[in-house]
Order: structure tokens, then sequence, then C-alpha cells
């Protein structure tokens, strides 16, 4: 209740419950509404921008898009998932980055991509052996022996392993082809490139075939400057049985001879390594529910513990 002098100027300009239209978007509701609830989600408010940049206020609606055009909002190298490990930088700066560093840029391209490429074909080796088993299988007419379908499940769980291992972090699957031919050539395997973790040690397999050592070689790393050295921990390396998921030969690698870092790029030092990994006989041997050797080929996986 208030007098009739007052009522007009309450009306118009005091009483909560008048109808206004909110500044931003235009929505016409009671005073208190949009002055109160409305406001805190209008989708017009003007917010600054959480960068401070010289465009000033943005909409609400429109904040994260203008974040993706920010010059100043905080991005990664375009290239980050392929090696380069440049910290964070505004946007502005990315350009100029992408022009220093356009070599180093290509060369980790490149690399990733043969990764890749070896990947796929290691790939199609399994599924070749797959198909050629199968195709034995159904020629035969008869049911799968619990040996052969453990077989295929090792296979599979290979393949599998091989396409998660697109970073190539921990555990990693490798595969080494024409291994009795290379033995008698002298000649070593290396693996590719791989990391204990993500941002961690980088590594390789270096595997002599001629006395089945196996080391595991530790190379200069891009995240080097925030690891802790010596490099030290527990590793398995593990000899998978291709044709039954059991009786795998696995060794443990312990903390008796830390790693050192590698300074040099594209070097590699001798960082864990076992003689005599698996004698010749064993690595040799066919029986009805374990054969490591097989086609002339053979499977580890390295596993930080």
């Amino acid at each position: 209740m208030l007098q009739r002098q007052y009522l007009t100027s309450h009306v118009e300009t005091e009483c909560p419950h008048r109808k206004v239209d909110c500044q931003y978007c235009h929505i016409t509701g009671e005073h208190q509404f949009i002055e109160g609830e409305h406001k805190k989600q209008c989708p017009k408010l003007p917010l600054p921008c959480p960068n401070k940049c010289e465009v000033g206020s943005v909409p609400c609606e429109d904040t994260e898009v203008h974040r993706k055009e920010c010059p100043l909002e905080m991005v990664q190298c375009e290239y980050h998932n392929v090696g380069c490990c440049e910290d964070w930088m505004p946007r502005k700066d990315l350009n100029k980055h992408n022009e220093e560093k356009t070599k180093e840029h290509l060369t980790m391209t490149k690399s990733q991509l043969d990764s890749a490429l070896r990947q796929l074909n290691n790939l199609m080796v399994l599924m070749h052996q797959l198909g050629d088993e199968q195709e034995q299988f159904s020629s035969t007419g008869g049911t799968p022996s619990m040996v052969l379908a453990a077989n295929w499940i090792v296979k599979l769980e290979a393949m599998a392993a091989l396409c998660k291992s697109g970073d190539q972090t921990c555990p990693v699957v490798v595969n080494f082809k024409q291994f009795s031919k290379e033995r008698k050539n002298q000649k070593v395997f290396f693996s590719d490139s791989f990391y204990t973790h993500d941002k961690g040690y980088k590594m390789c397999l270096h595997v002599d075939p001629s006395n089945i050592t196996v080391f595991l070689q530790l190379m200069k790393g891009p995240h080097d400057d925030e690891l802790t050295w010596p490099l030290k921990g527990k590793f398995e390396v593990k000899l998978f049985n291709q044709i039954s998921d059991c009786e795998h030969h696995s060794v443990i690698y312990d903390d008796c001879n830390p790693a050192g870092r590698v300074t040099v790029v594209d070097t590699m030092v001798s960082g864990l390594e076992i003689r005599n990994f698996i004698s010749k006989e064993d690595l040799h041997k066919v029986t009805p529910t374990c054969q490591y050797l097989k086609d002339n080929c053979v499977f580890f996986q390295i596993n930080k513990l």
C-alpha cells in the first residue's frame, strides 16, 4: 500500500514485478527476474576475455569460440603428437615457432609415419598368419583344437597391442621377422623407439640373435630435462609363445644396473642387458603347446613394472 501520488513512480521505477527488457538480449520479463536469475545466465552478457586480450569483452555465449581464436590463448605446438616438446605458447607465437622448427617437425613426422607403416606391416603379417591357419583348418573340415584357438587368441592380443601402441608407450609389442636368417648373417635387431610412459624415458629393444642377448637401450628423448637420472626401475621383457596363451618366456630387469642419460641425439647406451635371454634350444623348441619362433618371427613385449 502506498499513496496515490507515488503510484506512477513506483510502477515505472521501483516495483520488482514491473516489466523490463534485458539490455543485452532484449527479452522481456519482471525486473527482479531480469536483474537476478536471468542476468547470471544471459547469453549476450559481455564478459572480459579470460586472457585480457585487446578485444576486451565478448558475449558469454561466444567465450569458447573466442578462446579458439584469441591471440593470447595458450596453445601447444600443432606437432606435439609427433614429438615436439616445446612449452605451451600464446597463439600469436605459433607461426613463428612453426617457421623456426620446420625441419624438426618434418623429421618427427617422417619418423612417426615410418613407425606407423612398420606397425601396419606387422599387423598384415599377423593377419596373413591367421588367414593361413583358418584356411588350413577349414580345408580339414574338423573342429578347432584348444591349441589352435589359443594360437588365435595370442595373435589377436598381439594385434590389439600393436593397434594401441600409436604413441609407443609401455607396454609395447615388437615383432622381428626373418629371425633365423638374420642370425646367420650376424645381424642385430632394433625395434622402433618407445617411451616408458607418457612423457617418459625414450628407449628401444635391441636383440642380438647370435647368443640371444637382449638389451633395453636408452635414447635421447624430448622429455629428459623433466626426468630423474639415472633411470631406475623394473622392466619386464616377455617372449610370446605363439601357439598358446601360456608358457611365455619372461625375464625381469632390476635396479642393479641403472642407466645414465644420453646426451647425443640418435645415439644409444646399453642401459639394461640380459645375456642369454633364452637358450637356443628353448627358442627353437616346438611342442603341442609351445612355440616361440614361428614362421621365422618372434614377438617381444616390454613393460615397465
